[in-house]
């Protein structure tokens, strides 16, 4: 059995935020292409949205106050603009996500572990899917420790996290 990794949005909202970082105007489809992605439609409840996704990176990208209608929408803003003021902790973040090899965890089944920009939550579980707040994640700035989910080595955390299920 395999566990497969899913960073399709994590690429976009890096892309979004270097250039967002660099001045350069996010068009509202690409912003769409985000927050209208099947991947994120499992995580959407009543109080974060589609529109609370869209609302919050135009507001960034056009350098606009955000108003938040609920507290997972100011954190979702909140956590999305410490991104882009700390472009080097994203990228040392970003890098070992997007070589990390999951297919060494014994599962019995199949499962899929996407990273997301998120809120209040660590992580959600539905069905054979794990998806992982990515601004939860702990990288070490000096490139010394390894990705790190509440202080263990994150392809542990997966284990542990989808054992525990």
């Amino acid at each position: 059995m395999a566990i497969k990794m899913n960073m399709d949005i994590m690429e976009l909202v890096f892309y979004f935020w270097q250039a967002t970082s660099d001045r350069d105007k996010v068009g509202e489809a690409f912003i769409m292409s985000i927050a209208g992605h099947e991947a994120m439609k499992p995580v959407y409840t009543d109080e974060f949205t589609v529109e609370s996704v869209r609302r919050a990176l135009s507001a960034i990208s056009n350098r606009e106050r955000f108003s938040a209608d609920h507290q997972c929408e100011s954190r979702f803003w909140n956590n999305n603009m410490w991104a882009m003021e700390d472009m080097g902790l994203m990228e040392a973040m970003m890098a070992p996500l997007k070589v990390m090899n999951l297919s060494d965890i014994q599962m019995a089944g199949d499962y899929e572990v996407v990273i997301l920009p998120l809120h209040m939550d660590d992580y959600y579980l539905k069905g054979n899917t794990l998806y992982v707040n990515f601004f939860r994640l702990q990288a070490d700035i000096m490139g010394g420790d390894e990705l790190k989910m509440d202080g263990v080595e994150f392809k542990k955390w997966v284990e542990r996290t989808l054992n525990a299920a």
